[in-house]
């Protein structure tokens, strides 16, 4: 998130919509650039003209709120998260194939899955990764956003829940065993 809308607005978060509108016609009467010939004055209208576009449209609004209200993970513990969960997955008794700091690919009698290790994945991320590769993909992921409806599987480490597709299930050393202690 680049800047605050509410701060760029100088209004509090539970401002009404007409304190947030009425904000918003005095600062674009201070800094439109016809009107204010300071250098910085096209930037700030932008910014101001996106706050605005933001907070004066209530779904909009709810969106931001919602955004600004999840929590934020340190890096140090979202890292350490990962790398435990990457050590579970190592002691499965699948094979690795490839090893990356954020990748591994295992293998199964046959069955190969890449799983990719990543802080916050969303749809678009999830249809990227499957796109990407020829093996089955599941993300580990410490925060899952929005509906993931995808050929790859997201699994929300800090709430245990599975997204987008299906674990495939063969007899013989099945994903779901291997990412059972997650679910």
């Amino acid at each position: 998130m680049k800047r605050d809308h509410y701060k760029v607005l100088e209004v509090r978060r539970e401002a009404p919509l007409e304190e947030i509108q009425h904000a918003y016609r005095t600062l674009a009467l201070r800094y439109h650039p016809d009107r204010n010939p300071a250098p910085e004055a096209a930037s700030l209208m932008r910014a101001i003209n996106e706050a605005w576009e933001v907070l004066g449209d209530s779904n909009r609004r709810r969106e931001y709120d919602e955004l600004l209200n999840r929590p934020v993970l340190h890096p140090e513990f979202a890292a350490s998260i990962l790398l435990a969960a990457r050590d579970v997955l190592l002691r499965g008794g699948w094979r690795v194939l490839e090893d990356n700091p954020k990748t591994l690919v295992l293998e199964n009698a046959r069955q190969k899955v890449r799983v990719v290790f990543l802080e916050r994945v969303d749809h678009t991320a999830l249809a990227g990764l499957a796109r990407q590769f020829a093996e089955f993909c599941v993300v580990l992921s410490l925060r899952v956003e929005g509906p993931v409806g995808s050929s790859a599987t997201a699994i929300d480490l800090l709430r245990s829940e599975c997204h987008g597709a299906s674990l495939p299930e063969r007899p013989e050393g099945s994903c779901r065993t291997l990412f059972a202690p997650f679910l």
